[in-house]
């Protein structure tokens, strides 16, 4: 499993600026992935994502408790590309990895979203595990296409 790369594919009922802001505004960011964000959206920007224990929105597992997923932007290519590094915060088992968003015009308001999350190493497990994050993306990315195509209407 070593080298293992997470990568999802999901065409979305919204224009690549809506889901682009979706991925860079704190505000849109906390309808489908963290509880709190912090971003500073350009390349060298830093983000810390609070995922909390109690928070009654997801259905991830948090009963670990509180966690944080802290990042710099590598790069940023408007209503395309955003792509960042990702650590688990207080995490010593959790390799730097990196998250990358592509964005494909498909239609006026359709867009194919990629995303590619790589860098794990086998070693990690439990919630820190490439499955782990597997599963999660695949509840992101869905409720990510539903807050966006939500914002067309």
């Amino acid at each position: 499993m070593t080298g293992h790369i997470i990568k999802k594919i999901i065409d979305i009922d919204a224009s690549p600026e809506v889901v682009f802001n979706a991925l860079i505004d704190p505000k849109d960011l906390t309808h489908w992935l963290p509880d709190v964000a912090i971003l500073e959206p350009k390349v060298g920007g830093k983000f810390r994502f609070s995922f909390l224990k109690n928070s009654t929105r997801r259905s991830c597992d948090h009963q670990d408790g509180d966690s944080f997923s802290i990042g710099e932007i590598i790069e940023l290519v408007e209503n395309k590309k955003l792509v960042y590094t990702w650590k688990w915060d207080g995490s010593t088992n959790f390799p730097q990895t990196t998250v990358t968003w592509e964005l494909e015009r498909l239609d006026t308001n359709k867009t194919r979203l990629t995303l590619t999350h790589s860098g794990f190493t086998g070693k990690e497990s439990d919630r820190e595990s490439a499955k782990n994050h597997d599963e999660g993306w695949s509840i992101h990315i869905n409720e990510l296409a539903a807050y966006c195509k939500e914002k067309m209407i």
